[in-house]
């Protein structure tokens, strides 16, 4: 990892600066405190969506895909260039319908069934530019840390190796093992405020 930036603005544009980054394969790490992470995350999605119109990937874990998009469509986020794959529906029992803007994986408790899914968008979508998956603490619910390392750092090498630009998330409190090891993969690392 080249630098840490730390920001105190709540209202996170010291932090979407920082992510105007030069074109092209780079990854940020975004710390997180839970008190504002529901906020940096649409500011993130505002910026890469909205402001950068960049076409991409989002993996959910911890919420469904329908209530994200009704989230982010509530907070005034475009999805028309937003591709999902969600962990999370099919464990309720649910069987989602099919869509054309989501690949819904049967468990979070299993990477290798979004490690798939996440090769087939990148490598059949060429015109994917960024990906943005949940953070740590989500997997971390379903899989032991040494299973998320090795996710975290598969997802950093398809970011790099898919020219995507990476924003990985994480909340601060409880997850310092897992970010100190995850920021030697980052090109950045951005403490939210």
């Amino acid at each position: 990892m080249d630098s840490i930036t730390k920001y105190t603005d709540s209202d996170c544009t010291g932090l979407i600066e920082d992510l105007k980054n030069p074109p092209g394969c780079f990854v940020d790490l975004v710390v997180s405190p839970p008190r504002i992470y529901k906020k940096t995350n649409t500011e993130i999605l505002k910026f890469v969506c909205n402001g950068e119109k960049l076409p991409g990937i989002y993996i959910t874990v911890s919420r469904p895909y329908d209530l994200i998009l009704k989230n982010l469509a509530e907070r005034e986020v475009k999805v028309d260039n937003l591709f999902f794959i969600d962990l999370i529906t099919k464990t309720g029992g649910r069987s989602p319908a099919r869509t054309g803007k989501c690949r819904f994986v049967s468990s979070p408790g299993s990477i290798t069934d979004p490690c798939i899914a996440l090769d087939e968008v990148i490598y059949l979508n060429d015109n994917k530019k960024f990906l943005f998956p949940d953070p740590v603490s989500s997997l971390l619910i379903y899989n032991p840390a040494g299973t998320i390392k090795n996710f975290e750092i598969f997802l950093t090498k398809r970011m790099r190796s898919g020219n995507l630009k990476g924003i990985l998330i994480s909340i601060d409190e409880g997850e310092k093992e897992i970010i100190d090891f995850i920021a030697q993969f980052c090109d950045k690392c951005i403490m939210a405020g």
